[in-house]
């Protein structure tokens, strides 16, 4: 679809020697059906007590070797090995082993770059197998209906045509290395708050169109072996005993051969549950065990399980350990993990996700020969960087995290919950990679620097101290934070003011010091009431462990900013499709605004936001020229056009492709397709820019089916509003 080489077109499937290509949607290869034979052959041999241990994770963690959160215990007589998961959203959630954090996959999203997805698929579960686990639980696509959702950061952003090819593509990387791979939270889980039985409600058209389709592009194009079932309600009944969601779509439309497990703590019944379609229990404290072997022999027994079924699930379950390469090549543990390669790679996913929102009179790049005194100031940029809180933060092998949390005044917690310090001390902060960078200049840093309460107000003396340094310096770079993560919950509002007075920090900078620069580290969009007060913005996102130097490069300019935003940031809390009268989340997030999230909504409303989906600057300029379209065979279609960098410096542009779509209830315009180009300066490059059938359909609305129709024009432009080129 893209200016992209794919370099696995489904994942490889492994028994013996063999390998072979499987494309889901397409005739068995006999390489499938090898596997399956396989599959068919060692059901025949399990007793009804080793079925039973095979459809329910032992957890607590402490269950799990190596810190994972589960373990399926192996046949040993019958060569079926353990399977042992553990979290991996941003590297491996392992609690007792040392992991490499890489930037937040929302980061990732802001990259634009199917090949990069592709890698970090790899590097996490390259440092999986090495500890020894078989499954990892990353593979996140809810979209960003809720901008305040505290997961945000785990996710893709807020278009399907985004999410979807990513995760496909991260799909692809993690099973490239002989790991099982999950796509969640299947489905309707857009926020937080009441995530244990909220009720999301969402009509068949918008669910179709846009929360099931990042899902179903993934299985189209990578075969994900596992989807992971959400804890809400889906319209009534819970997502893991849902069986329009699990058996009607996912299975017998979607054609899905792999299994159904439940996130931890989510299954609600027995046979309810696995009549559904749910093919594995992920345990949990809370609560009691439904497939454990007790209560499913008692079902069994009663026939309201059939045995067909059981039988069902366990052929899933070992089509995954046998189609992954788990099954004949099962990770042992005690591998070596390149730690320094893949803070390399981390530095590198950041440096290409950074996106650049505000640049008056070119106040970025800085000049690295040019002495000058550099105020470095807040969100402890002289030791640390932001992380996500939750099942996405990992135990990291360099310095570790802060000790405590303190400061926090979200609704779940004073602290930091049942996960690690979102501060990951880095070997390489901000102030330091800035002094490596040039040496000549003087760096100083101010703000709080009390690692037992490191979101607590700043104190009049710490903003005085600030305002002083700033005031004395040639630049002042404010560096903000905003905590989020399942354990924080939802976040209030997406004003810096909470947890901490950084608004009033940010302001205090401007006011005595017009070159102000100010760098985030967020999950989420942030509200810039100083934003005209400053003279330039840097989204760094999660930046992983190698967030200082991939900022301080951007900030110096030996990397031109290249990311494009995934989210659209609001003006104010106010503006965005959820917050309603008075922004409180409801229990049952009913899906009023149906197919108006995110920059539908802003053009549907006509709202300008602060910055649109797909927006982002760069030290160069792209012009954009020569639009043709053509139709071509299965109600697809092409985009050519041309882009050329008439600046003064090497850069890379996301040109994106809109679609204008009249049917009724559609929004005014929907992503249909990008390309990333690099281009030296005075290059000019033909694009050609594939829009796939997907992209070109609508839910009818008087049947359940899908139609394919011709947009009335297509635009190409550097962001949802920043349209340079139209074909009418």
């Amino acid at each position: 679809m893209y200016l992209y080489n794919r370099k696995f077109a489904a994942i490889l499937l492994y028994f013996g020697c063999a390998t072979a290509q499987s494309v889901h949607g397409q005739t068995s290869t006999p390489a499938d059906a090898q596997v399956q034979s396989r599959v068919n052959s060692l059901l025949q041999q399990m007793s009804l007590d080793e079925k039973l241990q095979f459809i329910a994770s032992k957890y607590p963690s402490n269950a799990s070797p190596g810190g994972g959160a589960g373990l399926i215990p192996g046949i040993p007589r019958l060569g079926i090995p353990d399977l042992n998961m553990v979290d991996s959203a941003t590297g491996s959630g392992s609690t007792t082993q040392a992991s490499s954090t890489f930037p937040a996959t929302i980061a990732l999203a802001a990259s634009w770059e199917p090949h990069l997805s592709y890698d970090y698929g790899v590097q996490v579960a390259k440092q999986l197998r090495a500890q020894g686990f078989g499954m990892g639980l990353g593979g996140g696509a809810n979209l960003t209906r809720e901008p305040r959702a505290g997961r945000t950061f785990e996710y893709l952003g807020e278009d399907p045509i985004l999410a979807g090819e990513l995760l496909a593509e991260r799909t692809n990387g993690t099973q490239s290395q002989r790991v099982i791979a999950t796509a969640k939270h299947f489905a309707g889980n857009e926020q937080e708050t009441n995530r244990m039985g909220g009720n999301s409600q969402i009509d068949e058209r918008t669910l179709r169109e846009l929360y099931l389709l990042p899902f179903e592009i993934a299985l189209e194009r990578s075969n994900p072996l596992s989807f992971m079932c959400a804890y809400t309600r889906l319209n009534g009944d819970y997502a893991c005993e849902n069986k329009s969601l699990l058996t009607n779509i996912l299975k017998t439309e979607w054609k899905f051969q792999g299994e159904v497990q439940s996130d931890w703590g989510a299954t609600h019944s027995t046979v309810k549950a696995i009549n559904a379609g749910l093919d594995e229990e992920e345990g949990s404290d809370a609560g009691p065990a439904f497939l454990a072997p007790v209560p499913v022999r008692s079902v069994l027994a009663s026939r309201a399980v059939s045995q067909d079924r059981l039988d069902d699930m366990i052929r899933r379950k070992l089509y995954v350990l046998i189609a992954s390469g788990v099954m004949d090549d099962p990770p042992k543990g005690g591998g070596t993990i390149d730690f320094v390669g893949a803070n390399s790679f981390a530095q590198s996913v950041e440096e290409q996700s950074i996106v650049l929102l505000r640049n008056q009179s070119n106040q970025l790049p800085l000049k690295i020969n040019a002495p000058k005194r550099i105020a470095v100031i807040g969100a402890h940029a002289d030791a640390a960087v932001m992380t996500g809180g939750g099942s996405a933060d990992t135990f990291h092998p360099v310095t570790g995290a802060f000790a405590g949390c303190g400061g926090l005044r979200f609704a779940k917690t004073g602290g930091c919950g049942w996960w690690r310090s979102p501060w990951l001390k880095v070997d390489a902060p901000l102030t330091k990679t800035l002094q490596q960078l040039s040496p000549a200049s003087i760096i100083s840093f101010a703000g709080n620097r009390d690692e037992n309460a490191p979101f607590r107000d700043y104190t009049p003396d710490e903003i005085r101290d600030a305002v002083t340094l700033a005031r004395n310096a040639d630049v002042a770079i404010v560096v903000v934070a905003q905590p989020a993560g399942e354990d924080f919950g939802d976040l209030p509002s997406l004003n810096l003011a909470n947890p901490s007075n950084q608004n009033q920090l940010v302001e205090a900078v401007a006011d005595v010091n017009p070159h102000t620069v100010v760098v985030i580290e967020s999950g989420n969009p942030v509200l810039m009431p100083w934003k005209d007060k400053v003279s330039a913005i840097v989204e760094a996102w999660y930046p992983g462990e190698g967030g200082g130097r991939a900022i301080a490069n951007v900030l110096f300019g030996k990397v031109n900013p290249s990311g494009k935003l995934p989210i659209s940031f609001p003006v104010h809390d106010q503006d965005s499709p959820t917050w309603g009268t008075d922004g409180a989340f409801a229990a049952d997030p009913i899906y009023t605004e149906k197919l108006d999230i995110g920059y539908r909504w802003y053009d549907v409303h006509d709202i300008k936001p602060l910055y649109e989906f797909g927006y982002g600057l760069s030290y160069t300029h792209f012009r954009y020229s020569n639009l043709s379209v053509e139709k071509t065979d299965e109600h697809g279609m092409v985009a050519r056009f041309s882009v050329s960098n008439d600046g003064h410096v090497d850069g890379a542009e996301v040109a994106q492709v809109y679609l204008d779509i009249r049917s009724p209830g559609e929004p005014p315009r929907r992503l249909g397709g990008w390309a990333k180009v690099n281009l030296t300066p005075g290059e000019k490059k033909e694009v050609r820019v594939v829009i796939p059938p997907k992209a070109l359909r609508v839910w009818s609305l008087d049947g359940d089916r899908w139609e394919f129709v011709v947009p009335s024009k297509v635009e190409v432009g550097s962001s949802s509003r920043d349209i340079q080129l139209s074909s009418q």
